[in-house]
């Protein structure tokens, strides 16, 4: 169930149409409640629909739960979750499948204007919104030269099963007899199972020859077909393409059987990091970039760059992460709006107060 009619009160209201054209002459502050945030942010996203934007949350889980509110209130407009990598550049392990996929999507939304929305279906109805914790923006990223990109199955369409595995090895997806996880694929005769990193569940792609006569999505327990659909996105597993991946992966077998004491490789020999890059420097000039709490970002920033530098010197996390201080100065050029829910000088002030319990119904909300 949409909740975007209910923006329709948001953008009668005089104070939030005060905040809106105020933004758009220079940047804003705002207090706002806890509760209400998701549905302000959504109401101003909303007014400039065709304007990429760029949400900071505090942490990860804020980002995570802020994306799932303002795709319930932006729909059809497609709303992309950017995470933190999951594991440390210096510890030469690959992140999770499934992180790779949402940060490499989240990335060629913003770049590239794409329109497929988490879903695998084709959002077109706006630009897109990409949310990411302050961590998430502290890690460089490869310049997009260096990163394999996705690509969509459809239904109806033509597929060369030898091509597409190619494919799929290059995006960092592993060939396996029987698909359990994400970030793998099995070929049986004309049938492809692949299990694509962004979503909760593996796909199985029936051929009649070259063209795709069944997409369906499968569980990998049962085997069992769960639910047709015309269209699914295939999100890069990896976030190097395989020539520059390949020493990476070496060096985290090395340090996978090392003893203490053993010198560990150097990330420097085994990364293009003069092509990694700030996630800011890749967003369109338009794009609007906002801090849902900028309380919390400070101290998120601080605590991750403490923990980065205890294994780093400070001139090599330099190579590969984003000092607070330089990435403070890059929002402050950026940001055109933040809320706090801590109040304050605040200019502009949202008050709400949160529901005491879950209502089952419309009817039963009401009161609340």
């Amino acid at each position: 169930m949409s909740l975007r009619p209910l923006l329709t009160y948001a953008q009668e209201d005089e104070a939030v149409a005060a905040l809106s054209d105020a933004a758009r002459e220079a940047p804003q502050r705002a207090f706002v409640s806890q509760s209400m945030r998701p549905y302000l942010l959504a109401a101003l996203l909303d007014s400039e629909p065709d304007r990429p934007a760029l949400v900071v949350a505090g942490d990860d889980r804020a980002a995570r739960d802020l994306a799932a509110d303002l795709k319930q209130f932006l729909a059809p407009r497609p709303v992309r979750l950017y995470p933190a990598r999951g594991a440390r550049y210096e510890s030469h392990l690959a992140p999770p499948p499934h992180l790779v996929g949402l940060r490499i999507a989240a990335l060629d939304a913003l770049v590239e204007g794409s329109s497929i929305d988490g879903d695998g279906a084709d959002g077109g109805a706006g630009a897109p919104v990409v949310v990411a914790g302050a961590v998430a923006l502290a890690e460089k990223v490869p310049d997009p030269e260096l990163r394999p990109h996705g690509f969509t199955i459809d239904k109806g369409g033509l597929l060369d099963l030898d091509e597409t595995a190619a494919q799929l090895v290059a995006c960092g997806y592993e060939r396996v007899e029987q698909v359990e996880d994400r970030g793998q694929f099995a070929l049986r005769g004309d049938i492809l199972d692949v299990y694509p990193a962004t979503e909760e569940r593996a796909v199985r792609c029936e051929l009649f020859d070259i063209e795709v006569e069944r997409l369906t999505f499968f569980s990998t327990f049962t085997q069992r077909s769960l639910e047709e659909v015309e269209r699914v996105e295939i999100a890069p597993a990896a976030e190097l393409a395989p020539e520059h991946r390949e020493l990476a992966e070496i060096a985290a077998a090395d340090v996978a059987t090392a003893k203490d004491g053993d010198e560990r490789p150097d990330v420097a020999e085994l990364l293009p990091v003069d092509r990694f890059g700030e996630l800011l420097d890749l967003l369109p000039a338009d794009a609007l970039v906002a801090i849902a709490a900028e309380e919390e970002i400070p101290p998120s920033l601080r605590d991750h760059w403490d923990d980065v530098t205890t294994s780093f010197h400070d001139a090599d996390a330099n190579h590969l992460y984003v000092a607070p201080e330089r990435l403070q100065a890059a929002l402050d050029e950026r940001v055109v709006l933040r809320l706090s829910s801590v109040s304050g000088d605040q200019p502009h002030s949202f008050r709400a107060q949160a529901a005491e319990t879950a209502a089952r119904s419309l009817e039963a909300a009401e009161p609340e």
